[in-house]
């Protein structure tokens, strides 16, 4: 029935082309409700159309095949324009912003003719001008990409013709169906299904560092029916067809590969039979393999969606303020329109340069409403247009500035740290919230298998191996030296045997009577991975002591590690894994005895030092007393682990046909599978079991239990025919394939007796301590969040000095929501009415399951948000929960967070934080791929934060506040004009002026200070983190220092306003030479303004400022001068008057005066009565004995807990304050 099925659902599943919404292929509608015809459910639920690829399609004489493949070429374009529509594509996306779009409305009013006085360059040039820069960018940037798709299109592959031979294509010519070639270090040109390779069993190595970062192999596996195919076989048309799901995002694989024209067999395809384009070829000399899918429609192109566009919370508030900015100018437009009007009727005549002739009201009217735009176009000056494209340049300047920071440097990889967005910069200094993982980010994820427990009986523990030092020289002598080669042991050699009954073959009477002890076991591995060396457990293994050597072979044989020979050292070979602790379990068996020599497609031989050698062992027989043989181990079904079941498991036949299930995992979910009869698991090995679980999780140790269970052979028969037809299956109302295999795997993995307990070290990084000290200092809430147990998440914590020792340590460990919802009330209670001022929250991934539904996510954030609670650890965490923790907390509390993870689990979390941060580490780059900014060291947070945040943020905040000041000032001049104008709408500087201000005059200076400014130095922001706090509680951004700079504006353009249209009116003879006083006042107030903000002065700063200044002069001499350069022929000479009066320069400086005078004395009030922290810093530059009365007043004002604060987040305690006057004091 299967295969009639197949047969059917083989021509013509998917239709004639694969454009993403499928077809019948003219087949009877009610054909699709059938089972063999109904849709494939990926794992996300949705469904997919089944696609059928037929080998050689493409070069198929049968029309109807060969149109049955045309799914699209190989193709690729990864641009975003085409050479047509770059322009108007590109203009609509800028004027999707809000400043453009509004600034594109004043060039259309200013090009109206009778509208505007301003002409309409004024207003066009700036806008064509940051419209220009950004069109570049973008053309920048997409021919790159478009020149790098061109060379990968063009790249060339090999192709298996019908018949026999090959032929070269390039990628972009490649099509679904194709047979192609690829040789060792070759790159897969479109996602293909393995046929065949080099090796007789089909199995191939893969590197997807291209992909995922990951540096280790990994291993493939071929069909084994086609493994063993000819190039003829392989390229015949027709002769191999794959159904499988259609292209979707998901990252499995699911498909069967049909042999023979009448579909003789089928096997299921999974992900270890992909091959994914980008990935690489390795330690295989060339494979074959069958193109499924192509061009856009790969994995790795349709993973490339663009990642969620995110906006500093600066970015929020600034449109905030643009909006009310928006508001003010409407009121002052609408009122002198309103003015305007009643002006013109009323007294209109008796002012000559309006130039009225009819005064009625309806002149009046239309009058009126003209300038209501003009006025509109006159006061668009209050916006800085400019302030979007510096505000991107300047985030340019910080992120190159955190790429070259040597600080942010690791020896170890040789690479700086990375920003990946430049549109971020300033969030890293207001952080409030940071959620991180622990393995890899906080520890260093280089695994070390540390002790073990087997059957209640411990091993590895201090005295062990105290005792093992002492026979350090035996321990070199039975194998090869100890050494720091990367994952290395000896490989041995000898004949392949099988297991019979240990304790008949050799037991303790037989090793005694013939000489031998432990020490004649050869052992070897790299120390990296493996800190236990253990005497009594090669005595037990050789002893047979009860469940020792059930343990070990768990350890070696329930494993994904691939090994090879090393290259160039004969005889040397060395682990690899997807995961360090694999590699620590296997290197750890390998130091006891039991080495793990060789993998083919269903057998793993393992060196067995309990077997007596055959005969064949010449290693054994030149050293003369090792013993062992090779013993070849069939694994019939490998059950992968995954975050869901979070155990592996490995079927087993053993030579001497007994077979056996090997699982190891996660504690909580082993024992619920663990044999409930005692005879299987006595109650005292449990209890020890148990004991040692703790002991080992309260060390900060990664604890897996491990498992076994004899199966007969007619449980395994009709196991794994229920096993393999799940393995074919597509959807159904069952559910999907994944869904169908890990419900009959976990039929399987019950009734298992525990063997044992493993417990791997996974180290701090180095500066873990310290960099959470900091953080903690700056006022930064910290949570850990991951997926190990819950003892070992908190031991680390506590050793890392995240949760105090004197915390209370509060636990939420209900399952069910209503007891779960009950529980966290009485811990709010308890909160409440506890003496400890500082607690740390505990959670499990089961418990958070219920915490976090609907009725009860509520709950929980008050009780991690309760003022007691200051470190959160959630252990056993999927990757869904740590995005749903992290997502609960921005969205109520409206805070800002950061995200920091090393692995792919952490991806989910790290894109939903507004920051997220990866660490390049053992598992690969995927993290750091999704980044916002990718480090080496957990370490090197502090610098980012500390010190690139603290200075971006008050940085991008004074370069705001700046330029709005400058804008406004310039502003001010116009509205006054206005007013004093009879309402015209006569604009009060030249339009080559207005464009020239904030392009020329004003722009170098401030640019150059938002990147190298520094209110602290490096030093001084690590030594006091509190310099983090304004950032925290948005001191330098905020509404109210916004309006307070617009006010200032506001004052400081009314002073210009005064002194030179007022005071000199008399000394001037015409408008235009009071315009340019009035400019070139306000360019010098500018400057100078600029230099009072200016906390740190080097070289260039002063040069910019001194040369922005005198260029500017050059400038107004050729344009207002009598040498006849100027494009407005009514400025001509008007700058010979001004700079021939006398009375200019005693303006001028009168108008410095007051701005240097009125910030000095600002500055000396606040540092008289309220110093801030970086005015403290600043004063103890230099002076030791002021440094420390500063630190004391910081830490010891309040005994050991650093600086309190309220809800504000401000410092509180009489004695701080006394403390910092006595130093100012002094």
């Amino acid at each position: 029935g299967g295969k009639a099925c197949l047969a059917m659902n083989s021509p013509g599943v998917e239709g004639k082309r694969d454009d993403g919404h499928g077809t019948d292929g003219g087949r009877s509608t009610y054909l699709k409700w059938l089972p063999c015809f109904r849709p494939y459910r990926g794992e996300n639920g949705k469904y997919y159309p089944l696609r059928e690829v037929v080998s050689s399609a493409p070069f198929s004489t049968d029309e109807d095949l060969k149109h049955r493949h045309e799914y699209g070429s190989n193709f690729i374009r990864t641009t975003r324009y085409r050479w047509w529509n770059f322009l108007f594509k590109n203009l609509f996306e800028q004027f999707q912003k809000a400043a453009n779009f509004y600034f594109l409305i004043m060039a259309i009013i200013t090009s109206v003719p009778g509208v505007s006085t301003i002409p309409p360059y004024a207003t066009i040039t700036p806008l064509a001008f940051v419209l220009a820069v950004t069109a570049i960018k973008d053309g920048i940037d997409d021919y790159k990409r478009g020149r790098n798709d061109s060379e990968v299109n063009a790249r060339r592959t090999e192709v298996l013709k019908p018949g026999g031979g090959t032929t070269a294509l390039t990628w972009q010519d490649l099509q679904v169906g194709h047979v192609v070639k690829v040789f060792q270090d070759g790159i897969f040109p479109a996602d293909l299904v393995l046929l065949a390779s080099s090796t007789p069993n089909g199995e191939c190595g893969i590197q997807t560092a291209n992909l995922d970062g990951e540096t280790n192999i990994k291993g493939r596996q071929a069909v084994k029916d086609t493994a063993k195919m000819t190039t003829e076989e392989l390229a015949s048309p027709g002769r191999l067809r794959v159904l499988c799901e259609r292209p979707h995002t998901g990252k499995t694989f699911e498909g069967r590969l049909l042999i023979g024209a009448e579909n003789d067999k089928s096997f299921p395809l999974n992900g270890d039979n992909i091959l994914l384009r980008g990935a690489m070829l390795k330690e295989t000399k060339f494979i074959y393999g069958l193109v499924i899918y192509t061009g856009s429609q790969t994995k790795v192109i349709l993973h490339n969606d663009p990642p969620r566009f995110k906006r500093s919370h600066m970015d929020d508030i600034m449109n905030q303020q643009m909006y009310l900015i928006f508001l003010l100018q409407f009121c002052i437009v609408f009122t002198a329109t309103v003015l305007s009007g009643w002006f013109f009727v009323n007294r209109g005549r008796n002012h000559w340069y309006l130039g009225i002739e009819d005064d009625s009201v309806s002149a009046g009217t239309t009058t009126a409403l003209r300038n209501f735009f003009a006025f509109y176009v006159l006061l668009s000056v209050m916006v800085p247009i400019s302030l979007y494209v510096s505000m991107e340049l300047v985030r340019v300047g910080q992120a190159i500035l955190i790429n070259v920071d040597n600080r942010m440097w690791d020896p170890e990889d040789g690479k700086f740290a990375q920003a990946r967005s430049t549109t971020l910069s300033e969030e890293l200094g207001q952080i409030q919230y940071i959620f991180s993982d622990k393995t890899g980010t906080l520890t260093s994820n280089q695994m070390a298998f540390e002790k073990s427990s087997i059957l209640g009986k411990l091993y590895g523990c201090n005295e062990v191996n105290a005792k093992l030092e002492a026979k350090a020289s035996l321990f070199t002598a039975g194998g090869s030296p100890r050494r720091n080669a990367d994952k290395e042991i000896l490989l041995g050699e000898g004949g392949q045997t099988s297991i019979q009954n240990s304790r008949s073959v050799l037991n303790e009477q037989q090793v005694v009577s013939r000489g031998i002890s432990e020490d004649h076991i050869e052992i070897d591995g790299d120390p990296r991975y493996c800190n236990m060396n253990d005497p009594q457990l090669r005595r037990a293994l050789m002893d047979d002591y009860p469940g020792a050597r059930d343990y070990v072979l768990a350890l070696a044989l329930c494993q994904t590690v691939q090994v090879s020979e090393i290259p160039d050292r004969p005889g040397k070979v060395q682990y690899q894994g997807e995961s360090t602790d694999e590699v620590a379990l296997v290197t750890m068996a390998s130091m006891h005895g039991v080495r793990f020599l060789e993998k083919k497609r269903n057998e793993v031989t393992l060196w067995v030092p309990w077997i007596p050698d055959s005969g064949g062992n010449r290693e054994g027989k030149r050293k003369g007393r090792m013993l062992g043989s090779a013993v070849v181990f069939k694994i019939l079904h490998v059950l992968a682990f995954t975050s869901d079941r979070k155990r592996m498991s490995v079927l087993v036949l053993f030579p001497d046909g007994s077979i056996r299930v090997f699982t190891k995992g996660a504690d909580n979910v082993m024992k619920n599978i663990a044999a409930k009869n005692k005879a299987v698991n006595s109650t005292n090995v449990l209890d020890k079991t148990e004991s040692h679980l703790f002991q080992f999780s309260r060390e900060g140790l990664r604890v897996m239990l491990v498992g076994q269970r004899h199966l007969d052979t007619k449980e395994y028969e009709s196991w794994s025919t229920r096993y393999e037809e799940a393995s074919h299956s597509f959807a159904d109302a069952k559910g999907n394939r994944k869904d169908k295999m890990e419900r009959i795997a976990a039929e399987i993995e019950q009734n298992l007796q525990i063997l044992g307990v493993t417990a791997i070290e996974d180290k701090l990084q180095d500066g873990v301590p310290l960099t959470l000290k900091l953080l903690k200092r700056a006022g930064i809430k910290i949570w850990v969040l991951t997926g190990d147990k819950q003892n070992t998440a908190v031991n680390i914590g506590k050793s890392c000095g995240l949760i105090g020792w004197d915390y209370q340590l509060v636990y939420i460990r209900s399952k069910q929501p209503s007891e779960c919802k009950e529980e966290m009330l009485a811990t709010l209670e308890a909160l409440e009415d506890s003496d400890s001022d500082e607690a740390a929250l505990m959670v499990s991934g089961d418990s958070l399951k219920a915490a976090l539904l609907p009725g009860n996510n509520g709950t929980l954030f008050d009780v991690m948000n309760h003022r007691k609670i200051k470190v959160v650890v959630a252990s056993r965490m999927t990757p869904r929960q740590k995005r749903e923790i992290v997502t609960l907390v921005k969205d109520r509390l409206g805070v800002v967070t950061l995200a920091i993870g090393d692995g792919a689990n952490d991806v989910s979390m790290i894109r939903a934080a507004h920051i997220g941060v990866g660490i390049r580490g053992k598992e690969g780059m995927q993290a750091a791929n999704s980044s916002d900014y990718a480090i080496s060291k957990f370490r090197f947070l502090a610098q980012l934060l500390l010190v690139h945040g603290g200075l971006s943020y008050q940085r991008n905040s004074t370069l705001i506040l700046y330029f709005f000041y400058k804008n406004v000032m310039m502003a001010v001049q116009q509205v006054y004009f206005i007013f004093v104008s009879g309402y015209s709408s006569g604009e009060v500087f030249d339009g080559y002026m207005l464009n020239t201000f904030n392009l020329c005059w004003t722009s170098l200076p401030i640019l150059f200070f938002s990147v190298f400014d520094r209110p602290a130095n490096v030093d001084e922001l690590i030594e006091f983190p509190q310099l983090y706090f304004p950032g925290l509680r948005s001191e330098f951004f905020n509404f109210r220092t916004f309006w307070i700079s617009f006010g200032e504006a506001v004052i400081h353009g009314s002073v210009v306003w005064l002194v030179v249209w007022w005071t000199m009116h008399d000394v001037f003879d015409s408008y235009w030479t009071s315009s340019v006083a009035t400019y070139t006042s306000i360019v010098i107030v500018a400057n100078i303004k600029m230099a009072m903000i200016t906390t740190t002065w080097f070289w260039f700063n002063a040069l910019i400022i001194i040369l922005t200044v005198l260029v500017y002069f050059g400038y107004i001499f050729l344009h207002c001068g009598p040498i006849g350069f100027s494009f407005s022929p009514w400025l001509f000479g008007v700058i010979n008057q001004v700079m021939l009066e006398p009375m200019f320069y005693l303006a001028t400086l009168w108008l410095a005066t007051c701005v240097v005078l009125q910030d000095f004395m600002v500055a000396y009030i606040q540092r008289l009565t309220n110093p801030s922290l970086q005015m403290l810093v600043q004063e103890c530059r230099g002076d030791t004995i002021k440094k420390q009365n500063l630190k004391i007043a910081l830490y010891e004002s309040v005994p050991q807990k650093g600086i309190w604060m309220n809800e504000r987040g401000k410092p509180t305690g009489q004695k701080v304050k006394e403390q910092k006057m006595k130093m100012l004091a002094t």
